[in-house]
């Protein structure tokens, strides 16, 4: 494992977010065709990326360490949700900005970022692994994050939300892996490339809606500061430590406690963006805390390494 790989992704994604915003600022992106954008990575290339990253022979083995993942991974986010709550009740945040804040306590940037970095630390398997993680991080968005990020109406939990392009495209991966099936060269070529697009085009429809907003007001902004410290090392230390209390695999540990020590999810501000919620506030919460993670990441790791191993 190379700590320099891991920063050098850190930063080409931070340099996808400021060509955005330079985007922005030139009104080369302006209002419509950032929401346009933001629509065709929620429903097109995260999960044709999500399909693409399970596309594995079946084992024992992988399906062993696939279910304990799954088993764990809604304590994860269940103890996520319990700071984002306590936060807001704390600090008396009122809506809509405390669902905007809960959000992004809450939800990892576990795709965009998690996959290249877990591939770094692990490989290609450790990418499969945050695939079957991932399905609970869709879980959550398409229901709790749906109701964070909608301002006024539509509160209510609607479960048909499960029906939604990323548990599809999880489901589909996961039925795949265990009957093995493999996709027409032509078919999987076309979802890979598409799948692809997905990074470089939410780093820049982020960079897009921050060019929107004052960069000295995110740095002096106190609760994105909090938010950012939150998100970065308070959820992320505890569950390392608790997770490696329990007779699990050093992967199993590693994919779980990496994926949550991600920045705010690039969701936060193209959920916003789509809901008509405050996305401004949503994506400097994503640049503040990506920017602070080309920091924080690698030292995690460095601890991953040291405390369960790889």
């Amino acid at each position: 494992m190379d700590l320099t790989t891991v920063l050098s992704q850190v930063l080409v994604l931070f340099i996808l977010i400021t060509i955005g915003v330079i985007l922005r600022k030139f009104n080369i992106i302006n209002d419509s065709l950032g929401k346009g954008l933001s629509n065709f990575i929620v429903y097109a290339t995260i999960p044709a990326l999500l399909i693409t990253s399970m596309n594995y022979d079946f084992s024992k083995a992988m399906l062993s360490n696939g279910l304990l993942v799954l088993a764990i991974g809604p304590f994860a986010y269940i103890f996520a949700m319990l700071v984002g709550y306590i936060f807001t009740k704390i600090k008396h945040i009122k809506n809509p900005d405390r669902g905007i804040y809960q959000f992004a306590t809450i939800f990892p940037n576990g795709g965009f970022m998690g996959f290249p970095i877990v591939a770094v630390v692990y490989g290609e398997i450790g990418i499969f692994y945050a695939g079957l993680f991932n399905l609970w991080f869709n879980i959550f968005l398409w229901t709790l994050g749906m109701i964070l990020s909608t301002p006024h109406k539509n509160k209510n939990i609607n479960f048909k939300m499960l029906i939604n392009p990323g548990t599809i495209a999880i489901t589909i991966g996961i039925v795949l892996f265990l009957f093995s099936i493999k996709l027409p060269t032509p078919l999987f070529q076309a979802l890979d490339s598409l799948g692809d697009t997905t990074i470089p085009l939410a780093m820049v429809v982020i960079g897009s809606m921050l060019g929107e907003s004052n960069i000295k007001d995110v740095i002096s902004n106190k609760l994105i500061i909090i938010t950012t410290f939150l998100r970065l090392i308070i959820i992320p230390l505890p569950l390392l430590f608790i997770l490696n209390l329990l007779p699990l695999p050093n992967i199993v540990i590693g994919i779980i406690a990496i994926t949550m020590s991600m920045p705010v999810a690039a969701n936060a501000a193209i959920f916003a963006r789509k809901n008509n919620s405050n996305y401004k506030l949503a994506s400097e919460l994503v640049f503040l805390s990506t920017l602070c993670s080309i920091a924080t990441i690698p030292i995690f790791i460095s601890l991953v390494v040291k405390i369960v191993g790889v």
